[in-house]
Order: C-alpha cells, then sequence, then structure tokens
C-alpha cells in the first residue's frame, strides 16, 4: 500500500539529491545552446551525483499544513537525519515542551535500533528517488520558454506519450506536466513547478486514485562551489490508495540557515550541536529567510 506520506515522497522524487557516484557532467561555455532534452539530461545527472554522503548539512525548516505548525532544527549524519523541534504553533516550546523534546532525542540516541531504523528507512527513500529521477529524461518531452536569461534557462516539460510507465511511482511522475528553471552553465535544478494534468486510477479506480489538478513546487538553492540543496516544498495533492487511506497532502516546508558538518558526524554528536543551537538561543530564527 502506498501510505499519504510515501505518495508525497514519490510527487517530491524529482527534487532530491541522492548519494551516487561518479564525476558531475562537466561544466563547460556554451557556444549553441543544446536541446532542452540534452541540458535536463544533465541537469538530472548531476543532482544524482550530487553525493550526500560527502556533504551533510545542518538547517532549519519550518512545515506548515492544516494540521501542524513546526519549527526543526535538523543535522544531516550518515545514520540519517537527527532534528529538535525548537517551536510550535508560532511560539517556542515552554519549558514542559523542551523537557519532553529533551527526553525523546536522549531515547533516541540511546536506541541503536532506532538509529538503525531511521538510516534504513532514508536509504530506501534515497534509492527510490534515484530510480524515478533516472526516469525523467526519458518519461518527458522537453522544450525551452523563451530564450534563457543569462545562465538562466526555463524548460517546460510534458508526458512523452511513447512512455510506458509501470509502478505506482512511475505513473504518478508521467502525469506530471510544468517547467523546469535551471542553470544552464552549471547545469543544476533551480526550480520545478509541477500538476497532475490527469487523474490516475489505479486496478480502473478499484484500488485508488490520485486527482487531476494536484500541484507542487520545488526551489534549490546553491549552498557551496559543489552542492544544491531544497530550501522549498510545496505539495497540494488528493486522492485515495488501496480504498483504505485517503491522500491528502497540503504542505509547505521552507528550509534555511544551511551550514555544513563535519564528515563522520555521529548522530550522538548530531544531539550536542542541537543542544548548542538551542543555547545561543533560537528566537531571531523562528522565520525563513527570505530567497531573492
Amino acid at each position: 500500500m502506498l501510505a499519504s506520506g510515501r505518495f508525497a515522497t514519490v510527487v517530491l522524487m524529482a527534487a532530491a539529491a541522492v548519494p551516487l557516484y561518479g564525476q558531475v557532467a562537466p561544466v563547460v561555455p556554451r557556444r549553441n545552446l543544446e536541446s532542452a532534452h540534452d541540458l535536463v539530461r544533465d541537469v538530472i545527472y548531476n543532482e544524482l551525483h550530487d553525493r550526500e554522503r560527502d556533504s551533510h548539512w545542518e538547517y532549519r525548516s519550518e512545515c506548515l499544513s492544516p494540521a501542524e505548525n513546526l519549527v526543526r532544527e535538523q543535522v544531516e549524519t550518515d545514520r540519517g537525519p537527527v532534528f529538535r523541534l525548537l517551536a510550535q504553533d508560532g511560539s517556542p516550546l515552554d519549558d514542559a515542551q523542551r523537557e519532553r523534546e529533551d527526553a525523546r532525542l536522549a531515547r533516541y540516541i540511546q536506541s541503536p535500533a532506532e538509529i538503525a531504523s531511521v538510516e534504513h528507512a532514508h536509504a530506501e527513500d534515497e534509492a527510490r528517488l534515484a530510480g524515478v529521477m533516472e526516469l525523467l529524461p526519458e518519461a518527458f518531452l522537453f522544450q525551452y520558454e523563451g530564450a534563457p536569461e543569462g545562465d538562466v534557462a526555463r524548460i517546460a516539460f510534458r508526458p512523452d506519450p511513447a512512455f510506458r510507465p509501470s509502478g505506482y511511482e512511475a505513473r504518478i511522475v508521467h502525469a506530471l506536466g510544468g517547467t523546469l528553471t535551471v542553470d544552464a552553465r552549471q547545469k543544476r535544478m533551480i526550480e520545478m513547478h509541477g500538476v497532475l494534468a490527469e487523474r490516475v486510477d489505479f486496478g480502473y479506480g478499484l484500488l485508488g486514485h490520485v486527482e487531476k489538478g494536484g500541484t507542487f513546487e520545488i526551489h534549490r538553492l546553491q549552498v557551496n562551489a559543489e552542492h544544491w540543496k531544497t530550501d522549498l516544498v510545496e505539495v497540494h495533492v488528493e486522492g485515495k490508495i488501496l480504498m483504505l487511506k485517503t491522500v491528502s497532502k497540503d504542505q509547505r516546508e521552507a528550509r534555511w540557515g544551511f551550514r555544513p558538518v563535519p564528515r563522520g558526524t555521529t548522530p550522538a554528536e548530531a544531539r550536542e550541536m542541537l543542544d548548542q543551537e538551542v543555547d545561543r538561543g533560537i528566537q531571531a530564527r523562528l522565520v525563513p529567510e527570505a530567497r531573492e
């Protein structure tokens, strides 16, 4: 069964950078504008090879949905992400809430089984993301929208009718249409806007469906000379999968304040970093930074 959380991951797959290995496609001066398909192919290659295991980051995030408004500090590690809840519904945690969060983190750090479970789930998600990312150049037709402005090119994409998707992920992704904004010199993704152009039925609708008109937006930020990170994810989708659980994602997550984390940082060390961030005070950084 594809649960609602997994469904949101599927819809957002095109945004993720995953830990694969190899050399990034070279950045070269463009004398002539290459085809939109070739540019997207190179962009996807570079996103896939922005190696997560060699680049970990600490950042703050704000998650907004009809059910919650949460601000977290998160540290990426080789064993998966470690986070601390800082604020809820627009206010910093009170003393009692902070004590509960301290206890949760302490239990997590002292539980090898829970850390292993998070690490395994994270690795599975990354493998799934990689598989769908690799489909994109094959599943869509691409066309420039106007002339590039400096290094920035805008590319429209729509499903390639010749592509035959198989499985939930491929069918949902193949139903998308929208635009990509890319840095054509560095061959990296800046923004992606997508709309589900048609309703997707599973098992002729008996096993479930995803409604037409669902939307998503992704923005990527260059955090150093080599690496880019996702700093905005916004999803609005509805549907029903396997007649058991309604899929309804109405969520926005902004991330900011990216700072590099030393290689080899352990979950326990990540917890110490999170504690230090709280000790420095959090109020000034509860609001997402504005993007230029």
